[in-house]
């Protein structure tokens, strides 16, 4: 019932987002779902940053840039296809901030970084509400589109998932299973 519950609810959120009929939607993600439960994933552990990924079997892991943050603990992409990436921060947090918050105060640094066409949303990340900050850069005849997922977890801590392509449309669903499959880990 709640897997049933969990799809019926992407249906629609695609229907909504790419103004297809909900029939077109099911179509288009029953494909997807397919075609995902024939890739392969490897769980990657952070024990030491307090969490686990999935990524496609044969992604890379990179090590931190600390140059575009101090906080990032992890970055992954595909060696064949540079066309998009992820990236996991772990940040300490305001312990009244939202993650709606979060978003709005990450939303500001990318207005200064020349991205546009924001959009923040609630989102479930690791069975805990969430929110989710879309943008986007324009650049050259290209766009760089940017989806960031914020959870608060214990201690305070903000976890946040980055993802970034140059073609977001294709790799939603990617990105959607990356997150529905990351954990938080029990401290040892």
């Amino acid at each position: 019932m709640t897997a049933n519950k969990h799809f019926k609810r992407r249906v629609r959120e695609r229907a909504r987002r790419t103004g297809e009929s909900y029939a077109a939607a099911l179509r288009v993600l029953r494909r997807i779902d397919a075609q995902e439960h024939l890739m392969q994933w490897q769980r990657i552990e952070k024990p030491v940053f307090g969490y686990a990924v999935h990524v496609p079997q044969g992604w890379d892991e990179s090590p931190p840039n600390m140059k575009v943050s101090p906080w990032e603990t992890a970055r992954f992409g595909d060696p064949a296809d540079r066309r998009h990436n992820f990236t996991v921060y772990r940040a300490p947090t305001p312990p009244e901030w939202t993650p709606a918050e979060m978003a709005e105060s990450v939303q500001a640094r990318l207005e200064g970084l020349g991205f546009g066409d924001f959009q923040i949303a609630g989102a479930e990340i690791a069975g805990r509400a969430g929110a989710r900050l879309d943008c986007a850069k324009h650049d050259a005849g290209r766009v760089w589109s940017v989806r960031h997922y914020y959870l608060v977890a214990r201690d305070n801590a903000r976890f946040t998932l980055g993802f970034g392509s140059f073609m977001l449309e294709e790799d939603d669903p990617l990105f959607t299973a990356m997150v529905e499959r990351f954990e938080i880990l029990d401290p040892a």
